[in-house]
């Protein structure tokens, strides 16, 4: 009888996990439904406008009509992320999109506290994983996945050869995998990868030694899905050529910017919003859900067919 029960009991636990993204043997498993949001640093936002991830894992789970919602901000660190007058906090700002999974790419900007900043940022990274995993949409909290920074690529004077800025982001690296693996959170090592990569001479991968260029987008894409053991089959683009799918994300990525962070903040939320903003801006911000929505109907179905071709 106990060892019936025991058995009925894991057996429970395994069917309630399986509603929504959940981590199975350390793998990320995504449902129907479910929504990623994405936050951090410069190369999270700029996943805005190299999607290849967001595509390959559309592509890789047609039928599940994914949503993905980024909310990076350049220059933002996992404790410092200012933002505009009125403007709303980071943590409702997660809140409003409902997120299964909350993807987090944070370590190089820190990084650059040297090997005296290692221990505050221990500190702050662990607080803010256990703030955000302790954060309840619809009595669940959503799988957190920590992205480190990627490699320093050497593309020769003037810039820096990135040497002991590796040294450095190793150990920030490091510090990512601890503290995520302490907390049985997921973590994408795109350092160590990236700095194979860059000792080819199939790069750049970079545009400045430090922000991946499309190419090093791709590569990050692949290493991403590799290591969350997503089956990803992430499609490099032809010269030229748009892939009809990255580009709808493209889309959808700028209307859904436009409705989150609105160029003129000072008239929807700041001091300008009363008697202008408050006016005009609601409808906008309605329309704009609008089209955002349409984005993501005409994502699902170019990932459905190109899922068909393959």
């Amino acid at each position: 009888m106990r060892t019936l029960t025991a058995s009925l009991i894991a057996s429970l636990c395994v069917s309630s996990l399986a509603h929504g993204a959940h981590v199975d043997r350390g793998r990320l498993v995504l449902d129907k439904g479910d929504t990623i949001t994405i936050v951090g640093n410069t190369f999270a936002e700029r996943m805005i406008h190299h999607p290849h991830f967001e595509a390959a894992v559309q592509v890789a789970h047609p039928e599940h009509e994914l949503l993905f919602r980024n909310l990076a901000w350049s220059g933002d660190e996992v404790a410092l992320q200012p933002r505009p007058l009125n403007f709303g906090s980071v943590e409702d700002r997660i809140r409003a999109t409902s997120p299964n999974v909350l993807v987090a790419c944070f370590g190089m900007n820190e990084s650059f506290g040297g090997l005296e900043g290692l221990r505050m940022f221990r500190t702050q990274l662990g607080q803010w994983l256990d703030q955000h995993q302790a954060m309840k949409i619809d009595g669940v909290a959503p799988v957190i996945v920590l992205v480190s920074p990627i490699a320093h690529e050497d593309l020769g004077p003037p810039l820096p050869d990135g040497r002991e800025r590796n040294f450095i982001l190793a150990k920030y690296r490091d510090v990512m995998r601890s503290e995520a693996i302490k907390r049985g959170a997921l973590f994408v090592d795109l350092l160590r990868p990236m700095q194979r990569a860059m000792a080819t001479d199939d790069g750049p991968w970079t545009i400045n030694g430090i922000h991946p260029n499309d190419a090093g987008y791709v590569f990050c894409a692949e290493a991403m899905g590799e290591q969350l053991g997503l089956p990803l089959a992430v499609q490099t683009p032809e010269p030229g050529v748009g892939d009809p799918l990255v580009e709808a994300i493209k889309k959808r990525n700028d209307l859904f910017f436009q409705r989150w962070r609105p160029v003129n903040t000072e008239y929807v939320y700041g001091r300008r919003h009363r008697p202008y903003g408050n006016q005009n801006f609601p409808g906008e911000m309605e329309e704009l859900d609008r089209l955002v929505s349409e984005g993501d109907t005409e994502i699902h179905s170019i990932a459905q067919e190109q899922a068909v071709k393959e």
